[in-house]
């Protein structure tokens, strides 16, 4: 696998655990970003969701306004850590106050080939974050599980039979303001609700190897299993619209894929020795096949 990070310490934790957490902005920094993001509040809690990022505006001026001021900031903090990398683009994130603000376990879609290279989000908190407001909580060596396609904007998550055993397994992980957790898109993640009174402020930026063919999966609504691959550049995220396939990327073709999901007993089978997580990939390759797209 193509390393993302400088440090040869990192970039072993990042491919174990799927995570690594470092200290990223100054507090001058996350002052700079707090102030950008009051200029822009109305417009995502206009929004009116429980957690909402700048993408779910739909609005291409706003989300490049905040792609800019995040890429001001946060790109030279993250070349203090990774080597041979592209940002992609960033948002600011935003959990509103409530039980329903609560980001369940999930994995992020698939953004490059990942048998050969790395994407990652670097997600950093503007406040300090905890299990009260919200902090972020992950499954460690998920990432490892078994390979599968992320595709938008609805599919069969492999583990949606098992949450509940997910959520018993996870680790909270709070956050001063200006910490960053930098994570493998495919790692099991989420965060707690927001049960303060305020809202709570972070932001993020993906970051890939720049070797590796930006990608997007695209799963047509009433398909099951035929998957629409595209080629796709920073401004063809930049001007994605939820629920419809890029409009600025490249058709490349469509392809069917199996969707498989883990019962119970499979899960805690792989989830059982954690040490050995990833030679158990090879346990499953059998039951979970997976197409040369």
């Amino acid at each position: 696998m193509t390393a993302l990070f400088k440090s040869p310490t990192l970039q072993k934790e990042l491919e174990q655990n799927g995570f690594v957490k470092v200290p990223l902005l100054s507090k001058v920094e996350v002052a700079e970003l707090m102030t950008a993001y009051q200029s822009v509040a109305l417009e995502h809690e206009k929004i009116n969701i429980p957690y909402i990022t700048t993408s779910h505006s739909n609005n291409s001026n706003l989300i490049t306004f905040v792609d800019n001021v995040l890429q001001k900031v946060m790109a030279p903090a993250i070349n203090n850590y990774l080597i041979n990398y592209n940002l992609l683009f960033g948002n600011y994130l935003i959990k509103i106050p409530g039980n329903a603000s609560e980001t369940s376990p999930h994995q992020d879609i698939t953004f490059v080939d990942e048998s050969k290279f790395t994407s990652v989000n670097i997600w950093v908190a503007l406040q300090d974050t905890n299990r009260e407001n919200g902090c972020m909580y992950f499954l460690k060596g998920s990432h490892n599980l078994m390979p599968t396609l992320r595709p938008t904007h609805s599919y069969p998550w492999p583990y949606e039979k098992v949450t509940d055993e997910i959520k018993q397994r996870v680790e909270a992980f709070p956050a001063k303001a200006g910490e960053a957790f930098i994570f493998n898109h495919a790692i099991i993640h989420g965060s707690y609700s927001n049960s303060s009174t305020q809202p709570r402020i972070a932001a993020v930026m993906a970051a890939y190897n720049k070797e590796a063919e930006l990608l997007h999966y695209y799963l047509p609504e009433g398909e099951k299993n035929n998957l629409q691959k595209y080629k796709m550049t920073k401004d063809a995220f930049l001007y994605f619209v939820k629920s419809q396939p890029p409009a600025k990327g490249i058709f490349l073709k469509q392809t069917y894929f199996e969707f498989k999901q883990l019962s119970q007993k499979q899960f805690i089978s792989l989830t059982k020795e954690r040490k050995g997580i990833s030679n158990l990939v090879n346990s499953v390759s059998e039951f979970f096949k997976r197409d040369e797209l």
